[in-house]
């Protein structure tokens, strides 16, 4: 086959690459310094750029220096790479640091035998072996991390580690179909398509890196901006958010789902007593007891304060019509520890329910918001019931409306 890729020549631009690579990801990592993952991608890209400037002066440097040295810290490139991605992952596994320093010190071990130095398809199978062997090193980590955690740019690293380690094993078969032969720094056609993929690999594997980083980060600015700080349920506009998201889907507007609004019983004297850190921590416990006690399918959110927020699909209410009441009668159970134990805490509720169609929230939170109030006035501890069918003025604790029924066959429910 005829000799046409410059060898020389992809081999300087590979390292141009990496050089760059290497750089912004040291960019990033200075402005990150407390980011591990970036650190040991930054250090490993930085390995691999110095490995491709020693092979690209072969002509003038020693063999020791341009191959072995050369190529053992493109090896320990991957190696360094792997341990960032188990970083990025959360992942710690015990010798993972020996490992990942393996491959190159095999590597220049075998370079010290003088028969391996001067054999160039041994090297490119010895070489083959741990590149791929790296590049599959990889794969399973970025794959867990991305059940987790789905991020579109870890598909592309994925599909780039890939197909990186396998091109490094077809040219093991390759080398006895056609072994390379370097004329005038020339090469077979496919070694050089072959270095002319590493070179695309090693781009497209950097940049999904980036993108990872960036998504992961746009990811939890967006998470931030919607979570409760406190109790790390939805803030109010993430509450709104999910309702409105599943009111969209089919059937998720169809009549009697419920919004109800959860508010602690004289929180005020929690704090006032046993101080600020005990009112978190009951806020927190409230905020775990209503997320563990519904459906998957009800959304929980906390309002601010001590209110929070509970939208019932139809179908949980047509299952549950008692669900809101056994929420308060576990609330008034629950235990709360902190620095010994809090006395028992109680919950008013004031629920609207909701009719089909398009949903005026704010209407429907007012509803509530008045059914909650109703609750209170009427000795706490208790759930109340309003509907956006119903006038204002019969939101009178005497006259609330169930879905189902009045307020008098819910009253023996209610705690006195």
């Amino acid at each position: 086959m005829a000799q046409v890729f410059h060898i020389p020549t992809l081999t300087v631009c590979l390292a141009g690459t990496l050089i760059l690579l290497s750089g912004f990801l040291t960019l990033l990592w200075v402005q990150e310094r407390d980011n591990r993952a970036l650190g040991l991608w930054s250090l490993g890209f930085s390995a691999g750029a110095l490995g491709m400037v020693l092979v690209s002066v072969r002509e003038v440097a020693p063999p020791i220096v341009a191959f072995g040295l050369g190529n053992g810290l493109g090896i320990s490139c991957l190696g360094l790479i792997w341990l960032g991605c188990l970083a990025f992952e959360g992942e710690t596994r015990k010798g993972a640091g020996l490992v990942a320093a393996a491959g190159g010190v095999v590597w220049l071990a075998l370079f010290a035998f003088p028969s391996f130095a001067a054999d160039l398809g041994a090297r490119i199978f010895a070489a083959s072996i741990l590149f791929a062997g790296y590049s599959f090193l990889i794969i399973p980590v970025l794959f867990l991390g991305q059940r987790r955690e789905p991020l579109p740019a870890r598909m592309v690293a994925i599909v780039a580690f890939g197909t990186h380690g396998v091109a490094h094993l077809i040219r093991i078969p390759m080398q006895f179909i056609e072994p390379v032969q370097l004329v005038a720094g020339h090469a077979p056609l496919w070694y050089g398509a072959m270095m002319f993929a590493f070179f695309l690999q090693g781009l497209a594997s950097a940049l999904a890196i980036f993108a990872m980083v960036h998504e992961r980060a746009t990811r939890r600015y967006k998470v931030a901006s919607e979570t409760d700080a406190l109790t790390l349920l939805r803030n109010r506009r993430a509450f709104i958010d999910a309702i409105a998201r599943a009111r969209a889907d089919a059937g998720g507007a169809a009549p009697g789902a419920v919004l109800a609004l959860v508010d602690a019983d004289h929180f005020k004297q929690v704090n006032d007593t046993y101080g600020h850190a005990a009112g978190d921590t009951v806020l927190v416990e409230l905020g775990r007891l209503l997320t563990r006690e519904v459906p998957e399918t009800a959304i929980v959110g906390r309002l601010g304060g001590e209110e929070f927020g509970v939208y019932l699909p139809a179908s949980v209410v047509l299952r549950q019509p008692d669900l809101l009441d056994d929420l308060r009668i576990r609330v008034s159970t629950m235990l709360v520890e902190h620095e010994g134990q809090l006395p028992a805490i109680t919950v008013s509720i004031g629920a609207a329910s909701l009719p089909s169609g398009p949903l005026d929230f704010p209407l429907a939170l007012a509803r509530a918001d008045k059914a909650l109030y109703a609750s209170k006035k009427a000795g706490r501890n208790r759930v109340t019931w309003g509907g956006l069918d119903l006038p204002a003025e019969s939101l009178d604790p005497s006259r609330m409306m169930d879905v189902s029924s009045d307020l008098a066959s819910a009253a023996p429910r209610s705690a006195a």
